[in-house]
């Protein structure tokens, strides 16, 4: 697996043609970009990561809502030569995920160079077996609708995929803290604490000019 200073090196000077199987897309999934309402970011795909069960739980919500997804186990290699890249030569289309945050480090900055910035950021820890702590900044309007819904139970991931598929279009930004606890049984299917090196980052790169 390259490292992230390697894989950028190639992406941004384009200078590596990488032999790599295409990825697999769930069956059934749409390879249409998913419609957005009037003034929302209509996505092209997201990305989740399957080594996460929470990022797991965040791509199948995600497929209900119609929306693309790109699976991988934490490297983004093929998803950037065999999709991204491509398509974001046509056109600087946005996309959203819930990845570690090395896979944002690498997407976030091959955006910039097809005019796209990140405009929704989270992270994502469990700081004990029954709590989950969660920090969101981006449009005002998606900020607030997180704040109403809370992020708490073991559906915080399902919580988090409908804020990225109707992430907001405005200029006007704020941020938030939000705590979600865990039940019982939740916490111990998901017994294992999340580090600062595995903590998940829910996201959306979008145009700057939508």
């Amino acid at each position: 697996m390259p490292s992230r200073r390697e894989f950028l090196q190639a992406g941004l000077a384009a200078s590596v043609v990488s032999v790599v199987m295409p990825i697999r897309e769930a069956a059934g999934a749409s390879p249409r970009s998913a419609a957005a309402p009037p003034g929302r970011h209509p996505l092209h795909c997201v990305v989740c990561d399957m080594r996460s069960p929470w990022s797991t739980d965040f791509a199948r919500e995600a497929e209900r809502l119609g929306i693309k997804v790109v699976r991988t186990n934490g490297d983004i290699t093929d998803f950037w030569f065999h999709d991204l890249s491509l398509r974001w030569k046509e056109a600087p289309v946005a996309i959203g995920g819930l990845t570690a945050p090395g896979a944002l480090f690498c997407l976030e900055r091959l955006g910039w160079d097809h005019g796209l910035r990140v405009v929704f950021r989270g992270t994502h820890r469990l700081v004990d077996t029954s709590r989950a702590e969660h920090a969101m900044s981006g449009p005002s309007s998606t900020i607030a609708a997180a704040q109403r819904r809370g992020l708490g139970g073991a559906e915080w991931a399902c919580h988090v995929a409908r804020l990225v598929s109707s992430c907001a279009v405005e200029r006007e930004t704020s941020s938030a803290p939000l705590r979600g606890v865990l039940a019982g049984s939740e916490a111990v299917e998901h017994d294992r604490l999340i580090s600062e090196e595995d903590a998940l980052t829910s996201w959306v790169i979008a145009p700057k000019r939508a």
